[in-house]
């Protein structure tokens, strides 16, 4: 029986974390990231911006947090 977060784990892998980071940079929210996924008190709230999974089947929740001016914490949550 496979458990939720071995389900989490599998759906917040590098790709996702370099496609979220990618879309932060174009939408020029950051000049510099820090992924902070471990970080689950972020996910309160309401999200900065969502898009599409690069899969298209899912919605992308994206959290972030100012730590300077110009470095960003980010979170993410993947939801059907």
């Amino acid at each position: 029986m496979k458990t939720y977060s071995m389900f989490e784990n599998r759906m917040k892998d590098e790709r996702t974390d370099k496609y979220v980071a990618d879309e932060i940079r174009k939408r020029k929210l950051a000049k510099n990231l820090v992924n902070a996924t471990d970080d689950k008190k972020m996910l309160k709230g309401k999200p900065a911006f969502i898009f599409p999974h690069h899969t298209g089947s899912t919605k992308i929740h994206v959290y972030l947090r100012k730590m300077t001016p110009r470095v960003s914490a980010y979170n993410y949550d993947v939801k059907f």
